[in-house]
């Protein structure tokens, strides 16, 4: 996705996101914990800001913003829980336990420091030498 996001932008354009990932020295057992807590693929070969480097961008900041992020996963579950009941009306019982179950493995998996968030700003690189990005 970052390959066809450098393809698209235009030069000098800013790519931001918010990007869940793992941190740095995590254990085999505690990647394998973080994939079963975390969304798809919040496990993988690099960091966010190599993976950005990688596709040719530079990036100009990379912000921790867990702690917000546990904050919201909180309102997000305190927020189902009272409206539970409309909530299992529209959704149906099996899909209401499931993103319960999902939102409180995220919490689990933040406050258990296998799981951070971070905004990252990029920019793309305005020409190419011998393949690294300037």
């Amino acid at each position: 996705m970052l390959r066809e996001c450098f393809r698209v932008l235009r030069p000098a354009g800013r790519l931001t996101g918010y990007v869940i990932h793992t941190p740095p020295g995590l254990t085999a057992d505690e990647e394998a914990r973080a994939a079963e807590l975390g969304p798809a693929q919040v496990t993988g070969p690099a960091d966010p800001c190599t993976l950005a480097r990688q596709a040719g961008f530079l990036v100009e900041e990379a912000e921790g913003v867990t702690s917000d992020f546990l904050a919201t996963c909180r309102a997000f579950l305190a927020a189902r829980r009272e409206l539970e009941e409309d909530l299992r009306r529209e959704e149906g019982d099996a899909a209401y336990e499931e993103e319960q179950a999902a939102k409180e493995g995220m919490v689990q998996g933040i406050k258990s420091n296998l799981l951070v968030r971070s905004l990252i700003t990029c920019t793309k690189a305005t020409c190419r030498v011998r393949g690294v990005a300037r």
